[in-house]
């Protein structure tokens, strides 16, 4: 998605059942709670997590969290940028 200019990064799930799955999971096996963003806040196809980053964060959680957002894109069959149609 495009850059975002706050501290609120919006990652594309784009699909709404798979953006609440992966929510979960990341919060049941990883201990990570990523806010997911389903219609109608946003419009269909366009459905995202809202991450949080703040200046809190240390370097081995923004790695850790990048580490599991690979692994629920392949685990949910989400596309990376390069592979969607966008």
């Amino acid at each position: 998605m495009s850059a975002s200019t706050t501290h609120i990064l919006p990652v594309l799930i784009g699909d709404a059942k798979k953006c609440k799955a992966a929510a979960q999971y990341l919060l049941n096996h990883k201990a990570i709670y990523l806010q997911p963003i389903n219609y109608p806040t946003v419009p269909i196809g366009t459905e995202r997590f809202r991450v949080n980053v703040t200046p809190h964060h240390s370097e081995a959680q923004i790695y850790a969290l990048a580490d599991a957002l690979e692994e629920v894109f392949y685990k949910f069959d989400v596309p990376f940028l390069k592979e969607a149609a966008f």
